[in-house]
C-alpha cells in the first residue's frame, strides 16, 4: 500500500511539477499536509519530515531535491529565544 501511495504521489508530482514549481513554499507545504491528512496519518513534525524525506528519495532532479530540502529545513527550524 505504501508503494502504491508513493507511486501515485510520484505520478501526480511528475504530471504537475511545472505547477509545483510555481507554488510558494507555504503552498507546497500545505499540499503535502493535505496529503498526510487525507491518508489518515497523524499531523506532527515527525510525519511531515517523513513525507519530505520520501519526496527527496523519489525526486528526479536536483531542483526537486533542493526544494524539498528547503522545506525540511523550514520544518526543523526553531527559534532560540
Amino acid at each position: 500500500m505504501r508503494q502504491q501511495s508513493h507511486e501515485s504521489f510520484l505520478a501526480k508530482q511528475n504530471n504537475s511539477f511545472s505547477v509545483i514549481e510555481n507554488l510558494s513554499d507555504d503552498q507546497l507545504m500545505g499540499m503535502l499536509i493535505v496529503e498526510l491528512l487525507e491518508s489518515g496519518k497523524s499531523l506532527n513534525r515527525k510525519s511531515i519530515c517523513a513525507k519530505l524525506m520520501n519526496c527527496i528519495e523519489l525526486a528526479e532532479n536536483d531542483d526537486q531535491i533542493k526544494r524539498y530540502q528547503d522545506l525540511m529545513l523550514m520544518v526543523l527550524e526553531r527559534e532560540l529565544n
